[in-house]
């Protein structure tokens, strides 16, 4: 037997109080006050208040159907522009090719996209159109060379843990991956130790909501140059105007804290990159490595079935009433009976 209220605990204690005041003020101010009367709607009170409890016992378990849930997480600062991803590509390229092959080998599966750079954004809500997916990741880049504050990539923790936590309230049965494609950078470090980016805890608050996934890494130990990304440059070309805007030239990010302003160049943090692997309970692998990813998407999609099996028998209960119902309307009976009783004697007592 389990409780079940079908009342807020607050309306619960509310009949509870405001019943028993009544029943003690009906007592003092009877003429004749008898304890039989004072019981019988005390026990009426509780007997209420337990009907609202919802006494319940567990029924057979309902067959609900199951779905996948992938998250992808992506970083897009500036240094995901770096030019060093297999060969001399910019990291994006990478990010691009990944996405796509995690999307042919979990189809079917729900989809969403979280961006972070100096903030966090949910670019794309859960979704079964994996087209959508597609056309995003087509126009994706960097964030704005100009507006660019850093960040980190312990930033979009705290934001996926709650998002987490809110689909799992709504749909219990689904199984939850994530796919985290960054460089493992920190960058402008001194503006975000003053704004609190987040903390690499943060990550212990995600593990408890997937079943599974993967810590993408990009860039080389020697790393590359990152091109600036100025407004109204084509999303889709790796070329950016110079300063001038119209030489056709590339322009490069430079690196104002050295003399001479030279070139800046961004590496991977892989310790990083495992640190949050390690916290998430997931594999890290650096990319390019599809036949890996690859391998991890055939295997949580196999173990997403094993899991939906036991996942999809979700308990249901019954509410039992009925024997509290007959008491309370016992007690009813007993209470009309007592007041026709009372009711006949006062009769008499005038006719005399």
């Amino acid at each position: 037997m389990v409780f079940r209220p079908i009342a807020h605990i607050a309306v619960i204690i509310a009949i509870l109080i405001i019943g028993a005041a009544m029943v003690f003020l009906m007592w003092k101010r009877s003429a004749r006050p008898h304890l039989n009367d004072a019981v019988r709607r005390a026990l009426a009170v509780v007997v209420v208040a337990l009907i609202c409890a919802g006494p319940s016992v567990e029924g057979e378990a309902t067959q609900v159907s199951s779905s996948v849930e992938v998250y992808m997480v992506i970083d897009r600062t500036g240094s995901m522009a770096a030019e060093d991803w297999d060969g001399k590509k910019p990291r994006i390229d990478g990010v691009r090719q990944d996405v796509a092959t995690i999307l042919e080998k979990m189809a079917g599966s729900r989809f969403s996209i979280i961006s972070w750079d100096s903030g966090v954004r949910t670019e794309l809500p859960l979704t079964t159109d994996s087209t959508a997916v597609t056309s995003y990741m087509a126009t994706f880049v960097q964030e704005l060379s100009e507006s660019s504050q850093g960040s980190s990539p312990d930033r979009p923790a705290a934001h996926l843990a709650k998002m987490l936590e809110k689909n799992k309230e709504k749909h219990p049965q689904n199984l939850r991956t994530l796919f985290v494609f960054t460089d493992g950078e920190t960058s402008n470090q001194d503006h975000w130790s003053a704004t609190s980016p987040g903390q690499e805890s943060d990550w212990d608050q995600v593990k408890p909501y997937i079943d599974g996934g993967l810590v993408i890494g990009y860039g080389s130990k020697e790393g590359g140059p990152m091109k600036v990304r100025r407004i109204g440059a084509d999303p889709t070309s790796n070329a950016q105007s110079g300063s001038g805007g119209g030489s056709g030239e590339d322009e490069y990010i430079h690196d104002r804290t050295q003399a001479g302003n030279p070139v800046a160049i961004s590496k991977i943090d892989e310790d990083k990159l495992q640190a949050i692997a390690s916290r998430l309970g997931v594999d890290y692998i650096h990319s390019p490595s599809t036949a890996d990813i690859e391998g991890k998407c055939s295997s949580l999609m196999d173990g997403a079935s094993d899991v939906a099996e036991t996942r999809n028998l979700l308990s249901t209960y019954r509410y039992v009433v009925w024997p509290l119902a007959l008491v309370l309307g016992a007690l009813m009976a007993w209470e009309g009976a007592a007041l026709a009783i009372r009711a006949r004697s006062l009769r008499r007592s005038h006719a005399i």
